[in-house]
């Protein structure tokens, strides 16, 4: 057998039996990928994401969309920043519209690390804490909690988000540094939503959760802050969460 012919199969052998109904997300991770997620969102049902050290995509202002952006690809284009920030836009202003549903659930579940380090500049960092908190106002259907550092982590600190369809079957999606990925399969879907339900139960209640966002807003920008480039930047994330 030649050595091509010994690649091939090698690499045949690592697709799972079961490989019909997950595999990698088409587009990467860039505005292609975000459309095909957008699809998901127009015909959700229930929303849970887990993001551990970046506030979720959905969540996110424009300058953080950005900063999240160039953090984790520093050479790209600022026009393809540009672009990939109104994609992000556009899909976080019709989803929450959706949350107007009185059946549409949308449960975020954030680490602390993403909300008491900056991603960027102490002001673009308090514009996006002052958004998470008129969110957790103007949206009864919103859920965020904010999990403590200091947590074990069950399963993945790799972000994830399960989508309820209707009509349709629960759909998990994983982010990882080589793209998102996505499966149907009962047994992963089970073990994401007992990953979640285990560290839901470990968070911050809702008001807490407030609480903590609006200690850190504080802290962040207080009487004395001003806005200022100069702030320390944190390392780079992982991976510019969903």
């Amino acid at each position: 057998m030649d050595n091509n012919l010994r690649a091939k199969r090698a690499l045949q052998a690592l697709r799972a039996a079961d490989q019909q109904g997950m595999g990698r997300v088409a587009g990467g991770m860039g505005a292609e990928a975000t459309d095909r997620l957008a699809d998901l969102d127009s015909c959700t049902l229930s929303y849970r994401t887990w993001s551990p050290s970046l506030i979720p995509g959905l969540l996110q202002t424009d300058s953080y969309t950005a900063g999240a952006i160039k953090s984790r690809t520093p050479s790209l284009d600022p026009a393809e920043i540009g672009h990939r920030v109104t994609h992000r836009r556009m899909r976080s202003e019709a989803f929450l519209a959706r949350r107007n549903s009185v059946s549409s659930l949308a449960w975020f579940l954030i680490g602390e690390q993403a909300i008491n380090r900056p991603l960027m500049n102490a002001h673009s960092h308090a514009e996006q804490l002052r958004h998470l908190l008129a969110l957790g106002n103007d949206y009864a259907n919103v859920i965020i909690q904010i999990l403590p550092a200091d947590t074990p982590i069950p399963v993945t600190a790799e972000p994830f988000t399960i989508f309820q369809l209707d009509p349709g079957p629960k759909v998990g999606h994983l982010e990882s540094l080589i793209g998102g990925w996505y499966t149907v399969a009962m047994e992963d879907i089970a073990r994401l939503s007992g990953a979640f339900s285990d560290m839901v139960g470990r968070a911050y209640s809702t008001s807490e959760s407030r609480d903590f966002i609006q200690e850190e807003l504080s802290r962040c920008w207080g009487p004395t802050t001003a806005p200022s480039s100069s702030s320390p930047h944190t390392p780079t994330p992982r991976t510019a969460s969903s």
